[in-house]
């Protein structure tokens, strides 16, 4: 080969590489990560995170910052469809996961060829467009909600493992979830409920799945992950609310995540009386004054926020240029992506679609229709096992159980943004975000839609968004020199509540299983067949499911319930096991051939509520002991031995 001719190939081979550099990056981490669990998860991060949104935003016209929000939002929504489809079709697994990020891959480079020019991390960033304070207040975001979790969720202590604070009563199913759709529960059925199909909106609980089964088992991922997507929760508020200004974005931003209502006087009152305890100045009152818990405390521990929240944000985002047919047609993509990670959102969308429908009414024209096709993606799982049953109904039960006086009740719980939101309202401008927010304010109020009343309020989480977004555009009004000490004043008045949740899940010490209960989950996670039922307590902490990734016959009375299973089963299954632990072997063996039981364990709760188990069951001849370790028991059922 001659000398031009070499230099000429070594031109169109670097031109190639320029082209195609991240497509070769990617391609090269899902081959390595066939071998490799460490480098896996990395991988999983990046193509669950950025590759489906970083091979859509070019289609559409987003500015900087409505495509850094958009980027990991439509990429999860994405990412964990295409996961759940191929896994469906080919079952779930580390390989079919991979081989979907292989497709991905693919779909990058042919945007890429057919689109020209790569993408150049430095445009793509434009970090000049945020400035140090922005930068730093997601910093600041992620870094407190990584501390908090870390030090509430998953950590080890003499004891055993902790989940403490607003995480101790919900991550345990959260958990079971995931490692039970590990283990071989897919389709998943209710690991809490066996059985019965799973009815939970739990698809940001399979993208745990997804990136952990890249390692193998990995509880510490699912704080990380929550600090992620918080962030992505602060990314999606900054979008909406930076059209109105840099200032409105920052404040909206900061009362977007750590803001809410009046609830700190129970914590400034036990301070000032020399009573504060952690573990019972907590701000939220089940059922009280203070009844409605702050947003941060849900984005700590209701995991399907996480995913909803922002996605809703970026619907109102999206609806806001109507003139924008691509837009229009996308938010109708997120809406109908998003059902499975959070049906409410799912709503919620509408009711924000409705909204700017209503104030773009005049200048109607065929194209605003484009948003209701794709939401037929919901469909499959609408018309499915995709979540609990919708009951419409027009009722005052919200107001009657948990506000008994509204005008009491909002302004304590929803506090000084909430204030501001409706001085929002005395002038002009923002009027689809004010409608919006009217409307997710009183649906509640007049409507019915979950099967367990109190589900109700996270009607309100959603209303925090316009909520957040208008009191930023207010105090950004006031920003001027005499008035800049009174602004900050507020924001920090608005924050407290926060501070309240940050020091009730630090200074808590709330067990979920001794070392030897986490000892015997690891055990029957190695050594018990997958799918296999077992027979515990109708709590909340059970290791044969929250870290050996089995199913038991029922648990805590709420998870079942508030997921469309109808209160008299889940009584009956709490008398059953009632029966089970106390009766006599004959009805032991009832309840075991009633819901094909495999396994009977014992541990400390196990052990509280039934003080003579170990003794009762040590004296049936058709349970055999495989695992014992202190008061933490594993029976097998040998059904053999158990006749007819």
């Amino acid at each position: 080969m001659r000398e031009d001719e070499k230099i000429k190939a070594n031109a169109d081979y670097m031109a190639v590489l320029q082209k195609y550099w991240l497509p070769i990056i990617l391609l090269l981490l899902t081959a390595v990560s066939f071998v490799s669990g460490y480098l896996a998860v990395f991988t999983a991060l990046v193509f669950t995170f950025l590759v489906p949104g970083l091979i859509a935003y070019r289609f559409f016209n987003l500015k900087s910052h409505e495509i850094w929000a958009f980027v990991p939002i439509f990429s999860v929504l994405v990412s964990v469809q295409m996961v759940y489809y191929l896994s469906l079709a080919f079952g779930y697994s580390r390989d079919a996961i991979l081989f979907s990020f292989l497709a991905l891959t693919a779909i990058y480079a042919l945007v890429v060829y057919k689109k020209g020019e790569p993408l150049k991390l430095p445009k793509f960033l434009k970090l000049r467009q945020l400035k140090k304070t922005s930068l730093l207040i997601f910093a600041v975001i992620f870094l407190v909600s990584l501390t908090v979790l870390y030090q509430s969720v998953w950590r080890g202590d003499q004891y055993g493992i902790v989940l403490t604070g607003s995480n101790w009563q919900d991550t345990p199913l959260h958990y079971e979830i995931i490692e039970s759709i590990n283990n071989g529960n897919f389709p998943p059925q209710m690991p809490n409920f066996a059985g019965y199909p799973e009815t939970y909106h739990y698809f940001v609980d399979f993208h745990t799945a997804i990136v952990e089964k890249m390692f193998g088992y990995l509880p510490m991922l699912l704080p990380f992950l929550n600090a992620v997507f918080i962030v992505v929760f602060a990314l999606a508020i900054y979008a909406l609310a930076r059209d109105y200004g840099r200032k409105v974005a920052v404040i909206a931003t900061v009362l977007g995540v750590f803001g809410w209502g009046l609830s700190y006087f129970g914590l400034f009152s036990a301070l000032i009386n020399g009573t504060f305890n952690p573990g019972q100045n907590y701000i939220f009152q089940y059922g009280g004054t203070f009844g409605l818990p702050s947003v941060f405390d849900n984005l700590l521990q209701q995991r399907p926020m996480l995913v909803g929240l922002p996605a809703f944000a970026l619907v109102l985002v999206l609806l806001r240029n109507m003139d924008n047919k691509k837009r229009i047609l996308l938010a109708g993509v997120v809406t109908g992506l998003v059902f499975e990670f959070h049906n409410v959102a799912f709503f919620c969308c509408y009711v924000a679609y409705v909204a700017y429908l209503i104030f773009n009414f005049k200048r109607f024209n065929q194209s605003f229709l484009y948003f209701l096709v794709p939401t037929a993606l919901a469909l499959p799982f609408i018309l499915g096992t995709g979540g609990p049953p919708l009951t419409v109904s027009i009722s005052g039960t919200w107001i009657a159980n948990f506000a008994q006086n509204p005008l009491i009740y909002y302004p304590l719980n929803l506090g000084i943004p909430f204030a501001l939101a409706i001085v929002a309202f005395l002038w002009r401008g923002h009027e689809e975000l004010k409608s919006t927010l009217l409307f997710l304010v009183l649906i509640p109020n007049v409507l019915l839609l979950t099967p367990n009343p109190w589900d109700m309020y996270k009607f309100f989480m959603f209303a925090w968004v316009p909520i957040a977004v208008l009191s930023g555009v207010v105090l950004a009004k006031l920003w001027v020199r005499k008035w800049r000490v009174v602004v900050l004043g507020l924001i920090l008045l608005s924050v407290m509540t926060s501070a309240s949740v940050v020091i009730f899940n630090v200074g808590t010490d709330y067990p979920a299983v001794s070392w030897s209960e986490y000892q015997a989950g690891l055990w029957v996670r190695d050594n018990t067949p997958q799918n296999s039922v077992f027979l515990t307590s109708a709590l909340i902490h059970a290791p044969s499911s929250m870290i050996g990734g089995r199913l038991r016959v029922t648990s805590y009375i709420n998870w079942p319930y508030g997921h469309g299973v109808p209160l008299d089963l889940v009584f009956q299954r709490e008398h059953d096991i009632d029966l089970a632990y106390n009766g006599t072997a004959a009805e032991l063996a009832s309840v075991i051939r009633e819901y094909n039981v495999s396994y009977v364990y014992v541990g400390s709760e196990e052990t509280g509520q039934y003080s003579n188990c170990i003794v009762h069951f040590d004296a049936i001849g058709y349970l055999t002991t495989v695992y014992s370790n202190g008061n933490t028991r594993v029976y097998q059922v040998d059904w053999a031995k158990m006749g007819t």
